[in-house]
């Protein structure tokens, strides 16, 4: 479906099938005329077909004429499972076979007929497989809203409500076309020439099509005459929850998209789907036994490396780079575009933002450099932080001071002859246990301004505005002399190797001037350009570990039992469900808000939004967690699910 049609040469084709007598005609009517007159002329003398009579009576009356159901794609016909080849370890279709019936249609044509099998079920003795009455979830299988989803994310189209709106007349049309099919092969069974010895069963399917899809025309003509009455957009109940829709799970419709979002969106989705979800345990692996052969757990699982060149390849790379004034370097994405693309990344944050180069601290210290570097620091530490060749990390708080106020940083950064000398203690200096950590952004005060500031007699309003310029930034290798890595710190027993949090002590470190970041004295001008964007990057990250602990709960509770009923039949899961959506949903939109108003009028003027994420997002997403924790038991608090991790993350 995003194929381009007039790329591949078939443009002509969709003008010359739609048009009769001059009047152009959606792919819908065609069918619906087309069938019509097969399952007429296959029909014995005599014999009673009111349900179907019905449901084509009822489908002709109601043929929407809206430019939604003029929505074209190349189509395949036939789709289903039984027509596509599958990898044989890897989730994803190598080959889709039969394409004798494709055209060029409506898109719905081919995703209707996939969810058929939804709707029916699985006769005794019969051919017909339906997953009506099933347990999806306890088998594993994904059910109609998941599907949408599915599909959803990875179609390139834009208004994507609009083109949804008719999927149940489409679900109705491909029932009507399984009757008029159905009722091809009874008429050729009575004739003698069916190829299948079965074909006689087929006299049963054709009413039973059609009373489906006139239950399911009927519940469409409600909501449609509902839609009437309200102003607001067909959205079928099925596809409630669809991401995309405005529904749970989704705030897209409320902003404004280029296609360039679109398109990495949907490469991200599959990228993720393709390569990280199944690389997850691999990457564990990988880890555990290479630390165990060094002898050190600060070491890189080779499949990083391997993953970070196929994210490269797909253009998956540095996407926090968002349009700014400041520099050229951004990625084409606004802050709020990112801030989707950062949810998805979330669900797995130890594995997908490095691997996408998108991972903290590295993109606030390459937007700092960015930002504020000059060519040389630019030349020498942002390139290869852009080309991931090296990470960094950011030193500001220390154990001695309450380091939330910036204004008690007690590292003195002195000036000497041709630099600085630098004297500190940090610690949860995240990233510089890494083996690839280089370069460290240390904020710290300058010694002689800060004194000579003390001689001066000032105002009560200079000496506030005074302390906030005594912090100043400044770049440090982290092989120069006197950078000493004293330990890591364990966050509630994890060590988040081999990224790490370290207690890091400079001793005299001397760095040339060149190494002072815009100038002494502007540390906490640095820090407010470079903390709005990493806090929207921060929370929408929690969102996205939120929503997947929320999925694997929804899961789970489905699959045990307790007090001869589901666990998710208890009223107080079902509250810890709900509970959860709201608060996962407020948490997006309010921080989706934080970040259009970042785009729209800066950092600045979004600072209150920007303070209330910061609160909001973790709070929520430990709640969440907590919630899929309780769920999985003692299960959930063990090194058998990310849940116990995520939690330790977020708090």
């Amino acid at each position: 479906h995003n194929v381009d049609i007039d790329a591949i040469g078939l443009g002509s084709l969709r003008r010359s099938s739609a048009k009769k007598g001059g009047k152009v005609r959606s792919y819908a009517e065609r069918q619906l005329v087309r069938w019509t007159r097969q399952f007429r002329a296959s029909k014995h003398p005599g014999e009673a077909r009111e349900e179907t009579e019905r449901l084509i009576e009822t489908l002709t009356a109601n043929l929407p004429r809206d430019g939604s159901m003029f929505a074209e794609t190349l189509i395949h016909g036939d789709f289903r499972l039984d027509n596509l080849i599958f990898h044989p370890e890897e989730p994803r279709v190598l080959a889709v076979l039969d394409w004798e019936l494709s055209t060029v249609g409506h898109p719905l044509a081919d995703i209707s007929y996939l969810c058929m099998p939804y709707y029916y079920p699985s006769p005794k003795g019969s051919d017909l497989k339906g997953l009506f009455g099933v347990d999806l979830g306890r088998k594993g299988i994904p059910d109609q809203s998941q599907t949408l989803r599915a599909y959803v994310n990875n179609m390139a189209s834009p208004a994507l409500e609009d083109i949804l709106a008719h999927f149940d007349y489409h679900l109705a049309l491909s029932f009507f076309r399984f009757s008029a099919i159905a009722q091809g092969v009874y008429a050729r069974s009575k004739l003698g020439n069916a190829s299948n010895a079965k074909a006689g069963m087929y006299g049963q399917f054709v009413e039973l099509a059609a009373q489906v899809g006139n239950q399911i025309i009927e519940s469409y003509l409600e909501k449609v005459e509902e839609s009437k009455s309200s102003g607001s957009p067909i959205i079928p109940a099925q596809c409630e929850g669809v991401d995309g829709l405005g529904s749970p799970g989704s705030m897209l419709p409320r902003f404004h998209f280029s296609p360039k979002f679109k398109a990495l969106r949907s490469e991200l989705l599959r990228f993720m789907q393709e390569h990280i979800y199944p690389n997850e345990k691999v990457a564990f692996r990988q880890h555990q036994e290479a630390a165990k052969k060094s002898g050190t757990r600060w070491i890189v699982p080779p499949i990083m490396e391997k993953l970070k060149r196929i994210a490269k390849q797909r253009g998956l790379w540095n996407l926090f780079l968002t349009k700014s004034k400041h520099h050229s370097l951004d990625q084409g994405l606004t802050n709020v575009e990112y801030s989707i693309l950062c949810e998805i990344l979330g669900r797995v944050p130890w594995l997908a933002p490095e691997v996408t180069n998108c991972s903290a601290p590295d993109t606030g210290n390459m937007e700092v450099l960015a930002m504020y570097g000059t060519k040389q620091q630019q030349e020498k530490w942002l390139k290869p932080l852009m080309d991931g060749e090296i990470r960094s990390c950011f030193g500001m708080t220390e154990p001695r001071v309450a380091s939330s106020d910036a204004t008690n940083i007690e590292t003195t950064i002195t000036p000497t002859k041709g630099g600085y000398v630098i004297n500190g203690h940090k610690w949860w200096t995240s990233g510089a246990m890494d083996p690839r950590c280089k370069l460290c952004i240390v904020m710290g005060k300058v010694k002689a301004q800060t004194a000579s500031a003390k001689k001066k007699k000032k105002s009560s309003k200079e000496r506030a505005m005074a302390a906030y310029r005594q912090q100043s930034m400044i770049l440090v290798p982290m092989d120069a002399k006197g950078v000493t890595v004293k330990r890591p710190l364990h966050v509630f027993g994890y060590d988040d190797a081999p990224h790490g949090h370290a207690e890091v002590v400079f001793c005299n470190v001397f760095v040339p001037k060149e190494n002072m970041l815009l100038g002494e004295g502007r540390g906490f001008e640095i820090a407010q350009g470079r903390l709005g964007p990493g806090r929207i990057h921060h929370c929408m990250r929690l969102i996205g570990m939120a929503e997947r602990a929320l999925e694997m709960m929804v899961h789970r509770v489905q699959l045990r039992t307790t007090f001869k009923k589901t666990i998710a039949q208890h009223g107080s899961i079902q509250q810890d469900i709900a509970l959860s959506r709201i608060e996962i949903d407020q948490c997006r939109l309010l921080t989706l808000q934080a970040a259009e108003l970042i785009d729209r009028v800066g950092n600045r003027l979004a600072r209150q939004q920007i303070a209330m994420i910061k609160v909001a997002a973790p709070r929520m997403a430990l709640n969440v967690i907590d919630r899929a924790i309780q769920a999985y038991g003692g299960m959930g608090v063990c090194q058998d699910t990310v849940l116990a991790s995520m939690w330790s993350g977020a708090r």
